[in-house]
Order: C-alpha cells, then structure tokens, then sequence
C-alpha cells in the first residue's frame, strides 16, 4: 500500500473541548485519523472552553504555552493539528505565532481522502473537495499543494503553488468532469433501476467492517483492512439470495463525525448508490464503546443526503469481547437488526434471510402456463425483467413454470397466469 512509503510525521493534537463534548472518544478518533494519516501524536494538549478565540481559537495564554511546549519537546514537530475547523484569520495568527504549520480535522480527512483515492473519479471527488474547503478557510499564502505532509496531500496533477483564481477555474472543470461521469452513472443506475434489480447498500461509520461483510456476502476479495475509511470507491457486485433470486450489493464510502460538506457535495454522485438503494444495511461495530454515537451520525448523514430507504442494523464484530452494551431502546427500536461476525460469518444466514423478506415484498411468485409457440420470446422478456425462472416443463402444446418477478411487471405477464 501507498501509506507504507510515506514518512512517519511527527504532530501536536491540539484538542479544544467545547461543552457537550466527548472529550474521550474525540481524542481517540482524532489519533486513530493521524495514524492513518501516517502521523504520530507526538505531543497532545487539551483546553476547555465554552467558546473558541476569533483569532488564536484557544487564547493568547495558552498559544504561549502550546509553543513552549513545542520548542522544549524532544521530538521534531512541524505540524499542529486542531480539533475543530480553523478560519482563514486563524489560521495566519497560529502559523505566525507558532512558526509551524497548522491544519484543523477537516483537512486531515481531506488529506485521509487524498491517500486513499484510486479511481479517476475518485481522485477528482477528493481534489475538488479540497479546493473548496481550501478557498473557504485558507489564507491567500497558504493556497498551495506541495505535497510535503499531512494536509498538503492532494490527488491533482498539479504540485505547484496556485492562487484563488486558478483554484476556482480548477473547481468548474471538475465539476464539470463529474458531472460527465455522474451521466453515466446515472444511465447505469436508471438501467438497473428499469430491469428491477433488487439494491442492497451497505452504510456505516468509517471502520466498521463493509468492506469485510461485502467480501464475505459475494465473495469477492475488495480491499478491507482495520483502518479508518480503507476504501473510499463504491462497488456494486451481483450476488444469489438463498431462494437463488439475484440482487446487488452496494459497499459505499464510511461515515464519521463532522464529516466534511465539502466531502458530501462532491461524493454526491457516489453517495447516490445509497440514496437510491432498496434497502440499507447499516453496518455497526459492536465492540466499539460508541456504537450509538456511530449509528445516530450515520443514520443523521442518510438523513441529510434524503436516503429514506428501510434500514435493517447489523452489529457487527459480535465475535470480539463487547466493550458496552446497548441500551434497552436501541434494542428494541423499530429498526429491525441483527448481530453478527462478518469475520467469521456467524448469523449471517439470519442476515441473509432479513434481505430476503424485504426482497420478497417486492416480488412475487408465480406459475405461468405459455403456449410453445410463445415460450422463447416471453423467456427472453423475464430474462430483460431479471425474473427468475424455475421448474420449467413442456407439453403438449404449452410449457409450465414458477417464476420469480417484480410486483410491477405483473401485470406484462398476467394472461400466463396460472391458477
């Protein structure tokens, strides 16, 4: 993999607790992003505040004592990393004062994004979410990608410096050149869509096992790994239901707290595949301490893109010691769910067979009773309809069969009928 040829870089985790705030899982999810990053949290101050500084977000007081700290530690630290998103001014003050560069949490999800794209589509996704998130929050000397550390990583072409205006020229060609590939995406989809294929997405927080579960479900060998979002590229696979009716499986790009809108905007086109989905899998980590925290972002992100989809939970890792129990009303919600180890495979018969009652609401089955003469061309009809055709036997002047077909073309097959 890419990250194995980067150079380990050495931080300084800046986290400003605000009130309401997890000061405990945030740090850890912030430490978890900077490994993948491949930094390592070299030195970590806290500040509580009830609201942020409008030039130095954590005052003049304790921005003396980060330096200090800076200067009198061992190790050699180039780079801040803030807690919450920094502001063009901002970031001119701290750079100034802490004569290091300063990045906030958003950018190092970008930076994350940056390392992970492989696709074409991908990559200009992540490089038009930076830019954006660049011209909003960047000050005119800071606007490059240098490609010299974390939050300076970025998938273009370019690496020399460049300026607002170029920046916003680059935004509308990749706009432009997504929607192009959004086009096609489309067409697919509306393909899909008029053959009545049967769309499970699979949706969660970052890290909680998709990519593993979609393997495991098609077998297929995507790349899955313990890392915060290991894949970013949607892939759609053909998969058989036990009752042998295919439908296909969505592996999307993981949720996480505060995800960046300039990362929705342009994963719009990506995202889709969920928006649109038949049904939803909202893929949990069960041992994960936070489990309900990562359900309600995810479910609030679907929310926030229009996904309104049934969902079934799938607490996942169920074969690892748990670490927190659920409480009584995330169990006995009304969002159907069931625990299982994608690693292992444990309960996911159940899971399959949860799939295959929502399936089953949208199908029918049937026997049909066609005269020879028409046999071939209405086989060929239920093959375009992606119908199931089973027990098929000729007689004498008409062949018999049970079929598996969409509720909605019925009514094409009706005179076969047989009752």
């Amino acid at each position: 993999m890419i990250e194995n040829k980067i150079k380990i870089e050495n931080v300084a985790l800046m986290y400003v607790e605000l009130p309401s705030a997890n000061s405990e899982q945030d740090i850890y999810e912030l430490t978890e992003l900077i490994h993948t990053a491949q930094g390592e949290v070299r030195l970590q101050c806290t500040q509580k505040r009830n609201s942020l500084d409008p030039t130095t977000v954590i005052g003049k007081g304790k921005l003396d004592e980060l330096k200090r700290a800076i200067e009198l530690s061992d190790e050699d630290i180039h780079l801040v990393i803030f807690s919450c998103p920094l502001t063009s001014t901002q970031r001119a003050a701290l750079k100034k004062e802490l004569e290091c560069d300063v990045i906030d949490k958003i950018d190092l999800i970008l930076d994350i994004f940056a390392l992970r794209a492989t696709t074409a589509e991908g990559k200009k996704q992540v490089e038009l979410a930076q830019l954006s998130y660049n011209l909003a929050t960047k000050p005119e000397g800071d606007f490059s990608r240098q490609g010299a550390g974390i939050g300076t990583r970025g998938p273009g072409e370019t690496k020399l410096e460049t300026n607002k205006r170029t920046a916003r020229e680059r935004i509308y060609r990749l706009r432009q050149e997504l929607k192009e590939i959004e086009k096609h995406r489309m067409l697919t989809r509306k393909q899909r869509e008029e053959n009545g294929i049967f769309t499970v997405s699979l949706v969660g927080y970052t890290n909680a096992g998709k990519s593993t579960l979609f393997n495991r479900l098609t077998r297929s060998e995507v790349y899955a790994d313990d890392k915060l979002f290991a894949t970013l590229d949607t892939t759609v696979r053909k998969m058989k239901m036990p009752n042998n009716v295919e439908i296909l499986l969505c592996d999307t790009v993981g949720f996480i707290k505060d995800l960046p809108h300039a990362l929705l905007d342009a994963f719009k086109s990506t995202l889709d595949e969920a928006a649109r989905a038949d049904l939803l899998l909202n893929v949990c980590d069960i041992s994960d301490e936070n489990v309900e925290k990562h359900i309600e972002v995810t479910e609030n992100t679907l929310a926030e893109l229009g996904t309104y989809a049934p969902i079934i939970r799938v607490y996942n890792k169920c074969d690892k010691a748990a670490r927190t129990k659920l409480s009584d009303s995330t169990i006995y919600s009304d969002t159907p769910s069931v625990f299982i180890s994608a690693k292992t495979g444990k309960n996911t018969d159940i899971l399959l067979e949860k799939i295959q009652s929502y399936l089953m609401s949208k199908y029918s089955v049937m026997t049909l009773c066609v005269p020879l003469a028409e046999t071939a061309a209405l086989l060929s009809t239920l093959h375009a309809y992606n119908a199931q055709c089973r027990d098929v036997e000729y007689g004498e002047g008409s062949a018999t069969m049970q079929v598996v077909i969409a509720k909605r073309y019925v009514p094409l097959i009706a005179k076969y009928i047989k009752f």
